[in-house]
C-alpha cells in the first residue's frame, strides 16, 4: 500500500506544497532521464505477495495485525484489511538461479507467517479472492488501523459523494454496496517488478501490455466473490469498481476510472505517464517528507521523488510505472499488478517466469507491434482472458487464436528464448514453464478448479458451506505445495462437522429467497409455497424491510374460516412480530431461538433488510446438528 506517512490534503496550504512538490518531482525525473542518470548495467527482479489470513473455520481473521506485530526482519506489511498481510521480497539479479533464489525466500517466509499465524489459532492462504469472506467482513471495523488506510477510504469516498457500489455479471450476479473502500481488500495479488533500462522503457512498457491478457488468462485465480460465481479473474472488475471516483452524473463524458489498463501507447517517456495521472486523476493523500527534488539533484544526491510516488501509488494501473533508488543510484521498474495470489507457491512462480521470459524474449516477429494493432484491442484482450481465462479467445493481430493455442505454440517457446539469453538455469525453466505448459493444456488453472469444485460443493451442501469446504481443500493442497494442475477434487461426500461455538448464520442460511409484500393475495402466496415446495415465505415492505412471517402453518385456519380467502390479503394472517438473527448470530444461539420460541425459520437481516433465511431444512442438512426436533 505504499508510504505511511501520509498527510490530509484538505489544507489550501497542504495541497499548495504537494502541488509544487509534484510538478518538482516531474522536472526532476525529466532532467535525470535527460541526463542518463539511470543504472544501465544490472537488471533486477523483485515480487511483493499479498496473502490472506483464516481461522480455523477457515474464515476470514482479524489478527492480522497482532500476528504483523511479530514478525520481524523487515519484510512484512500490513495490508488495508486486518485479514491481509503483504510480504516484500528482496530484488535479485535477474540471472542464473534468480527465480529458485526468489522462490525460496518466497516459501521460507510463508513459512514464518504460518508459524506466527498458527500461534493464533489462524492459518496463511494463497487466494486471488478469499472464498469465505462475507458482507459481514467488510464493515468499518475490519479495515487495518493506519491512517493512510482511513484517509484513503474517506477522501474516495468523498469524491464519490455517496457509498462505495459494485456491480458485477458473471455466471451469477453481484450487486452491493459499502461505506468504506474495503471491496478493495477482498483482492489479493502477487506482484512482479522488473527493472528496464531508462531507454528501454517505452518499449518494454508498451510490450508489457500486449502480453498481459494472454498471461492473465493462464493465472486466473479468482472466480468467487461473496457465495457468486463471476468473472474467471473477478479482480480486475471489481478492484476498478472498489475504488471508482466517477460520478453518474456527467455520465456524457469520457472520465477514466481510477484502476483502469491504459489508453494508448505509450510513446514518450516515463515521465509522460507520470504527467497524465496528474492531469487525469485529483491528489488524495499528500505526504509528510516534503523535498526539493531538484535542489537535491543539484546538491549530487538521488532524490526520492516522494511526491511522484505518493500519486503514482493513487493511481492503479494494471502495468505500473515505478521510479526506484537502490545503492544511491536511480533505476525504472514495470510492475504487473494483475496477477493473482495463489493457487500454490509454485503456481506463482510459474507464473513469474513466463513473464520474464516474455518481457526478455526477441520480440522480432512483432516488430513496430504499436502500429500494427490498435491499443483498444490489446485492452479488449487483456478483460476478456480476466472474463473467461483459459477459455478465451484473443484477437491476436487480425485473427482469432484461442488462449490455449496462442499460449503453448507461441509464447511459451519465447518465454523460453528470454529466460534462456540471460543464462538462467535450464532446470529452472523447464520446471516453471512446463507447470504453465500443464497448466494450460488440462485447462487447469485455479479459477477453473475453484470452479468445478464449487459447483459441486453447492449442490453436496449449500453456498455458505460450499465456500468452506472449498477454502479448506485449498489450503490442505498448498501445504502439499503441487501446482494446481495436479490437485485432486474435493471429495464432498463426508460429513461438514459444524462447530457451534465459532460458525455463524451464514455458513448455513440461504440467499436465493422467495418474498412477497403485504397487499398480495392469500391465493398468490399459497401457490408459490406449493410451486417452490418451501414451508416459510417473507412479506417485505415497499423499501425492502421485513414486515412479516408466512408459515404453512397459517395458511390453515384462514381456510377453514373465511368463504373467500382465496383474496384475501396476506397481512390478515401473517406472523408480524418476527424473531430474526444477523449473519453473524451463533449457530448455537440461532438454535436456541428456534426451540426457545418453537419456531422452524429465522429471517437473517442486515440494516433491517432481508438477506437470508435458515430453516429447520437447513439446519438438518448437517448431522448431529439438531439434537431434538424443532417446531414449524
Amino acid at each position: 500500500m505504499g508510504d505511511f506517512a501520509v498527510k490530509s490534503l484538505q489544507e489550501r496550504s497542504n495541497r499548495q506544497q504537494y502541488l509544487m512538490q509534484l510538478l518538482t518531482d516531474v522536472r526532476a525525473i525529466e532532467k535525470m532521464l535527460h541526463e542518463d542518470y539511470f543504472e544501465k548495467d544490472k537488471r533486477r527482479i523483485g515480487a511483493e505477495q499479498e496473502l490472506c489470513i483464516v481461522d480455523d473455520a477457515f474464515n476470514p481473521s482479524a489478527k492480522g495485525p497482532e500476528i504483523l506485530s511479530k514478525l520481524s526482519g523487515g519484510h512484512f506489511t500490513s495490508e488495508i484489511a486486518r485479514f491481509n498481510l503483504e510480504i516484500n521480497l528482496d530484488p535479485f539479479e535477474f540471472r542464473s538461479d534468480c527465480l529458485r533464489q526468489v522462490e525460496r525466500q518466497l516459501i521460507t517466509l510463508l513459512g514464518k507467517a504460518e508459524a506466527y499465524a498458527s500461534d493464533e489459532g489462524n492459518h496463511i492462504l494463497l487466494a486471488g479472492i478469499l472464498p469465505t469472506i462475507y458482507h459481514s467482513h467488510l464493515r468499518p471495523e475490519w479495515m487495518t488501523p493506519q491512517t493512510r488506510y482511513q484517509m484513503l477510504s474517506d477522501v474516495i469516498r468523498e469524491m464519490r459523494g455517496k457509498d462505495f457500489e459494485i456491480h458485477l455479471q458473471g455466471v451469477d450476479e453481484l450487486i452491493a454496496s459499502l461505506s468504506s473502500v474495503l471491496f478493495e481488500a477482498c483482492n489479493t495479488s502477487f506482484q512482479l517488478h522488473l527493472q528496464v533500462p531508462a531507454e528501454r522503457f517505452v518499449a518494454n512498457y508498451n510490450w508489457a501490455q500486449l502480453i498481459s491478457g494472454p498471461v492473465l488468462a493462464a493465472a486466473a485465480n479468482s472466480p468467487l466473490l461473496l457465495g457468486r460465481e463471476l468473472w474467471m479473474e473477478t479482480r480486475i472488475a471489481l478492484f476498478q469498481q472498489s475504488i471508482d471516483t466517477r460520478s453518474s452524473i456527467n455520465h456524457l463524458r469520457e472520465k477514466q476510472a481510477r484502476v483502469f489498463f491504459g489508453r494508448d501507447w505509450l510513446k514518450g517517456s516515463i515521465a509522460e505517464l507520470y504527467k497524465e495521472q496528474i492531469t487525469r486523476f485529483p491528489f488524495i493523500l499528500g505526504t509528510k517528507h516534503p523535498e526539493d527534488s531538484l535542489q537535491t539533484l543539484t546538491e549530487g544526491q538521488i532524490p526520492k521523488l516522494s511526491a511522484l510516488g505518493m500519486h503514482n501509488g493513487t493511481v492503479y494501473t494494471w502495468n505500473r510505472a515505478c521510479y526506484g533508488r537502490g545503492g544511491g543510484v536511480p533505476h525504472l521498474r514495470i510492475e504487473c499488478r494483475y496477477l493473482p495470489s495463489g493457487p500454490s507457491a509454485t503456481d506463482e512462480m510459474a507464473n513469474f517466469a513466463f513473464w520474464l521470459g516474455l518481457m526478455n524474449t526477441d520480440r522480432s516477429p512483432y516488430k513496430n507491434f504499436e502500429e500494427t494493432l490498435s491499443f483498444t484491442t490489446v485492452r479488449d484482450n487483456f478483460y476478456r482472458a480476466a472474463k473467461t481465462g483459459l477459455h478465451t479467445i484473443f484477437d491476436w493481430f487480425g485473427k482469432s487464436v484461442t488462449a490455449q493455442s496462442l499460449i503453448l505454440n507461441e509464447l511459451l517457446p519465447m518465454a523460453e528464448n528470454g529466460l534462456q539469453s540471460l543464462q538462467i538455469n535450464q532446470n529452472d525453466i523447464n520446471r516453471y514453464l512446463g507447470t504453465i505448459r500443464q497448466r494450460v493444456e488440462k485447462e487447469k488453472n485455479g479459477a477453473a478448479w475453484q470452479v468445478k469444485n464449487f459447483r459441486k460443493l453447492k449442490e453436496c451442501f449449500n453456498v455458505g458451506v460450499g465456500v468452506t469446504e472449498l477454502t479448506r481443500g485449498m489450503y490442505e493442497r498448498q501445504r502439499v505445495g503441487t501446482p494446481v494442475h495436479d490437485w485432486p477434487d474435493i471429495n464432498c461426500t463426508r460429513h461438514y462437522i459444524v462447530n457451534l461455538e465459532e460458525e455463524t448464520v451464514n455458513k448455513l442460511m440461504s440467499t436465493d429467497l422467495f418474498t412477497v409484500r403485504e397487499h398480495e393475495p392469500v391465493a398468490l402466496v399459497e401457490s408459490i409455497m406449493q410451486w417452490r415446495n418451501i414451508r416459510h415465505l417473507p412479506v417485505e415492505s415497499t423499501t425492502g424491510e421485513i414486515i412479516g412471517l408466512v408459515t404453512a402453518t397459517n395458511l390453515k385456519p384462514i381456510r377453514e374460516l373465511s368463504k373467500d380467502w382465496q383474496s384475501r390479503p396476506i397481512r390478515e394472517i401473517m406472523v408480524k412480530e418476527v424473531v430474526t438473527v444477523s449473519p453473524n448470530t451463533l449457530l448455537r444461539s440461532a438454535v436456541q431461538l428456534m426451540r426457545t420460541y418453537g419456531i422452524g425459520c429465522l429471517p437473517v437481516l442486515v440494516n433491517r433488510k432481508l438477506v437470508g433465511l435458515l430453516t429447520d431444512t437447513d439446519l438438518r442438512k448437517v448431522p448431529d446438528l439438531l439434537k431434538t426436533p424443532i417446531n414449524e
